[in-house]
């Protein structure tokens, strides 16, 4: 809290005071305000996502996140419905076309350019996109090696 009061007093703004109230919620408001046009929101929620996957409960939603189901729950897509009104109420593009948000929306899909060039093995597709149905399990261990 320190750190970002020192940051608020540079830039005129009242220091927080409630050390009770002050979680990742308020750093997070804070690096949106000082980082605007500096860091991509989407990268640093996303990396705190994963972060949040390591099987420990988030203070700010009060809910444990895991890597099993991080394209279904995220704290990337919590913070997005929680701050963000721009996908919930119905803003159309030019197309018509409405914009909506999902948790698979965390990672993109992998390029089919590049799960078709890799002829050495396999490169699964991220959960909600198309050719996701076709993916296979993950090796555990890697097969020994045939005699030639």
């Amino acid at each position: 809290m320190a750190d970002v009061n020192a940051v608020r007093t540079r830039a005129l703004c009242a220091p927080y005071t409630d050390e009770a109230s002050f979680n990742i919620g308020t750093i997070l408001d804070e690096r949106a305000r000082e980082l605007f046009w500096e860091e991509m929101r989407k990268t640093e929620l996303t990396r705190i996502s994963f972060i949040f996957c390591t099987n420990w409960q988030t203070i700010l939603y009060r809910k444990t996140y895991t890597m099993a189901n991080i394209s279904t729950d995220n704290f990337f897509i919590d913070r997005i419905n929680e701050k963000n009104d721009f996908y919930n109420k119905g803003v159309k593009a030019i197309n018509g076309l409405e914009f909506t948000i999902g948790a698979k929306h965390i990672l993109w899909p992998v390029r089919t350019m590049a799960i078709e060039a890799n002829t050495q093995g396999v490169i699964n597709q991220n959960f909600g996109y198309d050719g996701y149905e076709n993916n296979v399990p993950a090796l555990t261990e890697i097969p020994p090696e045939e005699d030639n």
